[in-house]
């Protein structure tokens, strides 16, 4: 086995997180020693500047040979990113891609940009890497054989299916009441169920690693839902942890999986409800062929896809991995303002002729590090016509307090509503873009919505690039869908760090009562939710 001397785990150590039963005690067997630093909870904790401020510290004074990181989009500065090179030059920086069917286009190929290497769940998605000139990748399911094994238990569970509710379009909720309704002896665990007091007979609370392979070896039958947020079908690591217990995984259907293992064989998928209830029905009736398939299963994936043997092949490149610099841009952007659009259209065209791309400022924007790079970047490499990125709300005296995500919005949301949170000053655009469609451009700054965004004309970027003073807030639920309630999180830190005399809950205060009543909403539904509640005291442990 290879081994490194330090490996700086920039996760939640937590037995109630996916990470640790794979990667934290298998990094573990790959150093001399294993340092955790929880980016998430120290953000809870101290907010986001001292939690970067932190990480560095950290680095600094450790010098791990290599980071291991997960895929996020808002805890971490780009900068931060690029300054553990400076910090510590030997330290290499890693990160877990794992759903890059939904993630690659708007969010992996540009974070990997500030990274050495990735580590890519989805082996299709390989050659997209290398199409953008990004050498490091790695494939790995990230399998820890040796923690999720057979245990020869019993079978006490004729079904289960342990996970999240996740989204209505994952569609969890529906096939769980479907199987419920129907008589099947379902046994649920995992987080967010405490909120449905339907299921409270077959619920049975959420599991520590351990405990979950424990209740994986006890079943007859487990079960892998896999659609993702926005129910489009991907592949699960669920499926191959149900595997590795050598008991039969009943998963959905992704054509990623036949890649990797024979349908059928050492695969079994069901397309719809009534195909998984009648699986479901075959395979507690049949047995033998049930047990026959878990145990094919078994040994095809131990034997193939342990992360051990992964590791091994990346600590042995490690040495020949050098520091990339960001790529280079070819083509050159300018910013217009309002007063430049209220100019005559040969003057503007006079202004940008030695330019190739266009993007907008106004006094309600402010622009972020890496803003103009990334945009330019992500239409040299989509050769579309338009960029969008993410974009922070905020305020003096509450900071970012809003984090507004296209896709959530884009796939969640009427086009109208999503139009309706659109600003010009996310936007990048080609200089013929701009020109054709100048007179409808100069109509937006007089209160025109913005309709001209879609999947087929634009390079969405998935982090946040700019900051937004103010925006048009609407109803909670149509709020909740198209951003992350910052100011929940900078709540929750205030009571960590027991600050409760500060201006911060005074200026909400404000918000609300200048018309922002989803934020009030947002603060009763979050104390009156058991399980945010039972989660943050289990990841406060």
């Amino acid at each position: 086995m290879k081994k490194v001397n330090k490996i700086l785990f920039a996760e939640t150590p937590n037995k109630y997180y996916f990470l640790y039963p794979n990667w934290y005690l298998a990094l573990e067997r790959h150093c001399n020693n294993l340092i955790a630093f929880d980016p998430k909870f120290n953000y809870f904790k101290y907010g986001k500047d001292k939690m970067n401020q932190m990480f560095l510290e950290v680095v600094e004074r450790e010098k791990p040979d290599f980071i291991f990181m997960c895929v996020r989009n808002e805890e971490f500065y780009l900068s931060t990113l690029l300054k553990i090179r400076e910090i510590s030059p030997n330290t290499k920086t890693m990160l877990y891609f794992g759903d890059d069917d939904a993630a690659f286009e708007a969010f992996s190929r540009y974070y990997i940009l500030f990274l050495d290497l990735g580590l890519v769940f989805q082996r299709k998605y390989l050659k997209e890497y290398k199409k953008d000139g990004i050498k490091n990748i790695f494939f790995t399911l990230g399998l820890n054989t040796k923690y999720f094994r057979h245990l020869n238990l019993k079978k006490e569970y004729d079904v289960t299916f342990i996970g999240h509710p996740k989204t209505s379009e994952s569609e969890r909720y529906e096939l769980i009441k479907f199987l419920k309704d129907k008589g099947v002896k379902l046994t649920l665990f995992g987080w967010g169920w405490d909120n449905y007091p339907e299921f409270k007979e077959i619920y049975k609370g959420a599991l520590d690693s351990d405990k979950m392979v424990e209740v994986i070896n006890q079943s007859k039958i487990t079960l892998c839902f896999s659609h993702n947020h926005f129910g489009i079908p991907h592949m699960k690591g669920k499926f191959f942890e149900g595997s590795s217990c050598k008991t039969f995984v009943l998963t959905g259907y992704c054509d990623e999986y036949p890649r990797l293992l024979k349908e059928g064989k050492e695969i079994i998928m069901y397309q719809d409800r009534e195909d998984l209830l009648e699986k479901i029905n075959y395979y507690l009736k049949h047995e033998k062929e049930r047990e026959k398939i878990a145990n094919i299963t078994y040994k095809k994936i131990r034997s193939t896809y342990s992360l051990d043997k992964d590791l091994d092949k990346i600590i042995t490149s490690l040495p020949k991995i050098r520091h990339n610099n960001l790529p280079k841009i070819r083509h050159k952007a300018i910013s217009l303002s309002v007063e430049d659009l209220k100019k005559e259209k040969e003057k503007i065209i006079e202004k940008i002729k030695d330019f190739d791309y266009i993007y907008f400022k106004t006094k309600n924007s402010e622009d972020m590090e890496f803003r103009e790079y990334l945009q330019i970047y992500s239409l040299e490499k989509t050769k579309k016509q338009i960029s969008c990125c993410n974009y922070y709300v905020n305020s003096k005296y509450l900071g970012d307090y809003l984090y507004f995500k296209w896709d959530t919005t884009m796939n969640t949301l009427s086009k109208e509503d999503f139009n309706s949170f659109l600003d010009l000053s996310q936007i990048m655009m080609t200089k013929d873009f701009f020109i054709n469609n100048l007179d409808f451009i100069k109509e937006i700054y007089n209160g025109k919505i913005i309709d001209f965004i879609n999947k087929e004309n634009t390079a969405f970027i998935s982090f946040p690039l700019l900051r937004l003073k103010k925006i048009s807030a609407k109803d909670y639920e149509t709020m909740k869908k198209s951003f992350e309630f910052i100011f929940l999180f900078q709540l929750l830190s205030l009571k960590l760090q027991k600050k409760f005399f500060t201006l911060y809950p005074i200026a909400l205060l404000f918000k609300i009562l200048s018309g922002n009543k989803f934020i009030l909403q947002a603060i009763i539904k979050n104390l009156k939710d058991q399980d945010k509640k039972n989660k943050i005291k289990a990841f406060s442990n």
